[in-house]
């Protein structure tokens, strides 16, 4: 556990680092939340205030065939704990991007302790991200047929998954997360504000792989509320509830949501039966007190837990 003296001295360096950045890239960097820059300025200003969020944001990085973007967290111990960095590029398959990632990976376990390194993995990237932006080469290619082969032999299986967050308020996250559900032919909602809600509907392989992926972004607090699973399908689109991935939000006062409206929005596409198990009865009863709904008990779970059904 930090002291109070290290906790300030690590987000002095966060934010020295930072501004230095922004003066060798002035138009690639983007802050996640300008607002928790604030809270840190205020925080090391007066530290007897509450304890700020964690420092986010992206650089794109121009390479000759293209430009990767570089997404950045900083836990409070930073830099002595190691930052949450991932890299990606539209034109990049998933194997490429897992190897890109994996690389990045090495090279950041490999920088020294206490020291910033965000500046370091910026020219490893413009030194080495041009060989990831290359086509595929010949094994690339066998193995992604592989891996198709082998999915169009196996029985298919459906799945819904239903995440919570405390919030879901920074717009790169939120890019983020719509960007990974378009990629991987996932359908469902993200609901932006407080609370936060993931939705995400598809092929139960792609779906944990956006999971991952998701879950590995900074977060308050962030779990699975809910997993649908239905095994032995052939046409997946049969069962889905949702026809695309898009952002929601059913905004009130301090980006709070209208629980009424996110219920309503639910019963619309027939699975109002995962309010209960997002937000609990108590919530569930509150609305249905004022706006008496009937909650439907009629679908199809493999996964849910005994007292839903």
């Amino acid at each position: 556990m930090c002291t109070h003296e290290e906790i300030i001295e690590n987000l002095t360096a966060q934010v020295c680092e930072l501004e230095t950045l922004q003066s060798v890239y002035p138009k690639e960097i983007v802050i996640t939340d300008h607002g928790v820059l604030a809270d840190i300025h205020n925080f090391l200003k007066n530290p007897t205030q509450d304890f700020p969020h964690r420092l986010e944001y992206s650089v794109e990085i121009s390479l000759s065939n293209g430009t990767i973007e570089l997404l950045v967290g900083l836990p409070a111990n930073y830099p002595n704990d190691k930052p949450e960095i991932y890299a990606r590029n539209s034109l990049l398959n998933r194997i490429q991007q897992l190897q890109l990632n994996k690389a990045l990976k090495n090279v950041v376990e490999n920088q020294e302790p206490g020291e910033p390194c965000i500046y370091m993995l910026i020219l490893w990237l413009q030194d080495n991200g041009e060989d990831y932006l290359v086509a595929s080469n010949e094994n690339q290619e066998k193995e992604l047929t592989d891996i198709s082969k082998n999915k169009e032999e196996k029985s298919i299986t459906f799945a819904r998954y239903w995440i919570y967050s405390h919030h879901i308020y920074g717009k790169s996250k939120r890019k983020d997360i719509i960007d990974l559900a378009k990629e991987n032919s996932i359908t469902g909602f993200c609901l932006a504000g407080k609370p936060g809600i993931i939705c995400m509907e598809g092929v139960f392989e792609d779906c944990d792989y956006c999971w991952q992926k998701i879950k590995s972004m900074n977060w308050q607090k962030i779990l699975i509320r809910l997993l649908e699973k239905e095994e032995n399908h052939s046409v997946i689109d049969s069962i889905r509830k949702f026809s695309d991935f898009r952002e929601i939000s059913f905004p009130t006062s301090e980006r709070h949501n209208d629980m009424g409206q996110v219920l309503k929005y639910l019963k619309e596409h027939e699975v109002q039966y995962a309010f209960k198990e997002l937000f609990g009865i108590e919530a569930l009863m509150l609305i249905l007190k004022n706006d008496p709904i009937i909650i439907s008990r009629d679908h199809r779970c493999g996964s849910c837990p005994s007292d839903c059904q």
